[in-house]
């Protein structure tokens, strides 16, 4: 059997890894089948200087080793694919979640997957691939577009996974929530079941709860990764031969909507691999872009996300309407130019109002909920509505509901050639990898996109040699820079959560589609009075290892603020629209100029600059 990292005790892990730890005074250890049982340091006076032949470095506090051929960081629906290829290959693999298995990001909405694909798209060749319209790779686009799984009928899209279409038609066909000529989409899929696969196989090993907080580069190469077991505090250091990561885009810097930021997207997206990378000297693109939906802002209580509330993507933009009544839909200039027939136009769409005077007061517009209308609507939605009138006495359909720009994904990825590895880290795969102007993957493009790297990654370790010398070194600067965020001491510190909703009220309009120029100027402003003035009084309340939430968010908000400054410097640099990026001073498209990915780099002062990648 396949084993599931726990909050207690570290399970019988991969056939291959092995586990060392440096120093004893963390406890008794035991090693024997494969398991170890043992106490977790409780506190700094417990973790004594180390320094054993075992180790993988020197550090000052005692540390775990695992080795694997194939570290795969993310557990949703890229890494699924790209673990699906790894299995038909037999290769043993360690996999890090930072949420518990099966439940983490958009993987864990298993009560109302979405399902997309292109009816009929199987390609044979990169020839027959369609031309990309969006700024990305195009090669890779087209090397990706024949990754198709077989799709001419509707149900292996599931099939292989034990799960069935439970929506049907009275006939006994599948029921689409939408069925369009370019798109086609189903719900109630249970990704329940993916995640019940992996772990019957023996040959894969997953470390949940454990946050990955630095990877191991060296001489331009990626050698695996720090991470950080939440439940105990304990550090882990994983070294690979192939390193492929399939985190998602990070979203939780924009905006603060009373509870949450303004996505449907889970407090772990926080852009920990992207922003490790970053501080090596990586570079990252495409930070500017984001995807969005239009999704209910009352009550105020509640979050502006699909997962909790009504909304409206491109599926149901025919019901959205402006303060006075009339529908998008009826407008000349929307209607001409077909924005309400996809995710970006509709953005598009909703500036056309808002910059005519008919928007709502927080810069949206408005969702006609009336009965009929909520009836056609995803079955999400349809829940949502009944469940806040049962409880809040709020009834959608009795009045327009005001709907605002919710980002449910995001850019900001590593560049990487062909073959899908990062051109700054070899033997670093990326599954988000091909993003452009579309800000994000849909499960479309993370099933393909899982699929080749790790094909790409399967090649790169057949022909694997090991290099001629290892330091480790940045093992022991990462656990010193863990160690410091965990234990400082500073007069008037500020709270982690503190820290990171400045970021998120700072980002709160510059992140939005439409991106004014003196917002952006503003938001860059407070980003850097964050940086100088905050950062460095944030503190932890305690110094606990186990369970320690400041600690956590102390991690994130070093990751939240580099790319928040990303997205904001980015957004200023773009000096033109394109998609759901509006830069209201620069209204149109420029491909002369900005056909581009703006490739950021950080030096060590925190300074960004940036190179134009043409795509």
């Amino acid at each position: 059997m396949g084993s599931t990292q726990g909050e207690k005790t570290v399970r019988s892990m991969d056939r291959r890894s092995f586990f060392k730890l440096g120093g004893l005074t963390a406890g008794a250890a035991a090693l024997a089948g494969g398991a170890l049982v043992g106490c977790a340091p409780t506190s700094a006076t417990d973790m004594a200087q180390t320094g054993g032949e075992n180790e993988t470095v020197a550090a000052s506090v005692p540390y775990a080793v695992y080795d694997t051929d194939i570290l795969v960081i993310g557990a949703g629906f890229g890494a699924s694919f790209a673990m699906q290829e790894a299995c038909k290959a037999g290769q043993n693999m360690l996999v890090i979640d930072k949420a518990p298995y099966g439940f983490g990001g958009a993987f864990g909405m298993s009560f109302d997957i979405m399902h997309t694909w292109v009816p009929g798209a199987y390609y044979e060749t990169e020839e027959e691939v369609p031309v990309a319209t969006k700024i990305r790779n195009e090669s890779l686009y087209r090397k990706t577009g024949v990754q198709n799984e077989v799709e001419l009928n509707p149900d292996v899209v599931v099939a292989n996974w034990g799960e069935i279409l439970s929506a049907r038609n009275e006939d006994g066909t599948p029921f689409y929530i939408y069925d369009f000529p370019t798109t086609r989409g189903f719900e109630h899929s249970m990704t329940r079941h993916w995640s019940d696969y992996f772990r019957s196989k023996d040959y894969v090993t997953v470390h949940d709860r454990t946050m990955i907080t630095d990877l191991i580069i060296e001489d331009g190469r990626c050698l695996g990764a720090v991470g950080l077991h939440l439940p105990t505090g304990e550090y882990r250091v994983y070294r690979a031969k192939v390193t492929l990561t399939a985190t998602g885009g990070c979203t939780q810097f924009y905006g603060w909507n009373s509870t949450s930021a303004t996505t449907n997207n889970v407090l772990d997206n926080t852009a920990d691999v992207e922003m490790a990378l970053f501080r090596h000297g990586g570079k990252i693109a495409n930070a500017e872009f984001g995807s969005y939906d239009m999704m209910g802002a009352f009550p105020r209580s509640f979050t502006a996300s699909e997962g909790s509330m009504v909304g409206a993507d491109s599926v149901h933009s025919g019901d959205l309407m402006d303060s006075e009544g009339t529908y998008l839909k009826d407008y000349p200039e929307i209607a001409e130019k077909e924005y309400l027939t996809t995710q970006s136009g509709v953005m598009q769409a909703v500036d056309v109002v808002v910059r005519a005077g008919k928007g709502s007061e927080n810069g949206g517009v408005y969702l006609d909920c009336k009965q009929e209308s909520l009836s056609t609507m995803r079955w999400m939605y349809q829940r949502n509505a009944q469940l806040l009138k049962e409880k809040f006495g709020y009834d959608f359909t009795s009045q327009p509901t005001e709907v605002v720009p919710e980002m449910y994904e995001h850019g900001g990825e590593p560049i990487t050639d062909d073959n899908a590895m990062c051109v700054d880290a070899e033997g670093l795969f990326c599954v988000r990898a091909n993003a452009g102007s579309e800000g994000g993957m849909m499960n479309i493009t993370n099933r393909r996109m899982g699929r080749y790297a790790m094909k790409k990654a399967l090649e790169y370790l057949a022909s694997y040699e090991e290099p001629a010398s290892v330091t480790y070194e940045g093992v022991a600067a990462e656990i010193a820079r863990l160690e410091d965020l965990r234990t400082r001491t500073v007069d008037d510190p500020l709270r982690p959560i503190t820290v990171r909703r400045n970021i998120q009220y700072a980002c709160a309009e510059a992140g939005r589609p439409v991106r004014p120029t003196d917002v952006l100027e503003t938001a860059k402003a407070e980003l850097d009075r964050i940086m100088a003035e905050d950062l460095p009084r944030m503190a932890c309340a305690d110094d606990s290892l186990v369970q320690n939430a400041d600690w956590k968010d102390a991690i994130e908000v070093v990751n939240l603020l580099d790319i928040a400054r990303l997205t904001v410097e980015a957004s200023l640099a773009r000096e033109e629209s394109r998609d759901a990026f509006i830069r209201p001073d620069f209204p149109e498209p420029d491909d002369e100029n900005w056909k581009c990915a703006l490739a950021y780099t950080r030096a060590e002062d925190g300074s960004l600059s940036y190179e134009k990648i043409p795509y």
